[in-house]
């Protein structure tokens, strides 16, 4: 297994987390571990060896266990001494989970309860990032409330197996868009669900999703809706850190319920609403987008609408609110004025 580690993205990421967390005589006491009598050489002056700064000391040590076929052993030394001492100093990774990640993108499982790593196929080897966090530890998420408007009308005036296919169809939608912005479903009951992101990124990869997911809806109405009316979505997203369990029902989180009031409560037709703690992420370019609505639980939120769906096979116009449903009627009756004259 050891030359499935010897990869450039798993020796970039070793060395970024060991240079960023270890000074120049830790890195020596890691080295020895693994060999007694490691050292690293440098060049001398008038007052002895010269130290390297912790980055190039880490790419001297990542050369060494390389040579010796010794990164697996690196890896889970690490791992173990996560939340524990080196030199009499706790050791507390906030990059372990990234770097089990990177090994998942590369082919490579560990599990947490065995302590041990196991080959995993390319298919597997998706952003299944929550089977690299521990139970119980904090982390920062971005949930993403997914909601299918008016699902139960849809239900019972609708075929219910044109239903069914449709909203299966959907979903795979969905999912497609998660996986490409390394998004994980945590719940999905037919009318909607919970998407969550965790890492660096996860507020701008949930944005980037929502839009997406949004933006391919006119398609897949004309495409792959069986209904008479079009499908609609409504999208509420906030951040915020959370207690993390493997049983996702089991998790509690008060930003995760404010995404669901703010998706249910604020949120109009083929929309995005954001909370404020969203928005201060987010840079210009990104937060034009996003209009201030109005408040809710004394924080203020921001909604994104990208265009009107408008579906040639319906009489329903989902606009933002019922005058600007009137304004489009009005133009489309001044248009049918304007091509019949």
């Amino acid at each position: 297994m050891t030359k499935h580690f010897d990869k450039p993205e798993i020796i970039h990421k070793l060395i970024e987390i060991i240079g960023n967390k270890f000074s120049y005589e830790e890195i020596l006491v890691i080295g020895r571990r693994f060999e007694i009598n490691f050292e690293i050489c440098t060049a001398e002056n008038q007052y002895g060896r010269l130290r390297l700064p912790p980055h190039p000391a880490s790419e001297y040590l990542m050369n060494f266990i390389r040579k010796n076929d010794k990164i697996p052993e690196l890896v889970q030394f690490l791992i173990d001494l996560d939340c524990h001492s080196l030199n009499g100093r706790q050791i507390i990774f906030k990059e372990l989970e990234e770097l089990l990640v990177t090994l998942r993108h590369n082919g490579i499982g560990y599990d947490l309860n065995k302590r041990e790593f196991y080959l995993i196929s390319e298919k597997e080897a998706g952003p299944k990032w929550e089977d690299c966090l521990h139970e119980e530890k904090e982390y920062e998420f971005s949930y993403v409330s997914v909601d299918i408007v008016k699902s139960s009308d849809i239900a019972r005036s609708e075929d219910i197996k044109l239903v069914k296919n449709t909203i299966n169809s959907l979903f795979e939608l969905i999912k497609k868009s998660a996986h490409n912005y390394n998004g994980s479903i945590w719940s999905w009951q037919g009318d909607g669900g919970i998407v969550v992101f965790w890492g660096k990124q996860c507020i701008f990869q949930s944005i980037y999703f929502s839009m997406e997911a949004l933006g391919l809806l006119p398609l897949f109405n004309v495409r792959q809706n069986s209904l008479e009316n079009d499908i609609a979505l409504r999208f509420g997203i906030d951040c915020g850190k959370t207690s993390y369990k493997k049983e996702k029902g089991n998790i509690i989180s008060n930003n995760l319920n404010f995404a669901v009031h703010l998706e249910k409560k604020c949120t109009a037709v083929n929309s995005i609403t954001i909370s404020d703690r969203v928005h201060k992420t987010l840079d210009f370019k990104q937060s034009t987008y996003f209009q201030s609505k109005g408040q809710l639980e004394k924080t203020i939120y921001y909604s994104y609408s990208p265009c009107y769906f408008y579906s040639s096979r319906s009489d329903d116009i989902l606009a933002l609110n019922s005058q600007e449903k009137n304004d489009l009627k009005d133009q489309k009756k001044r248009h049918l004025l304007t091509t019949t004259m």
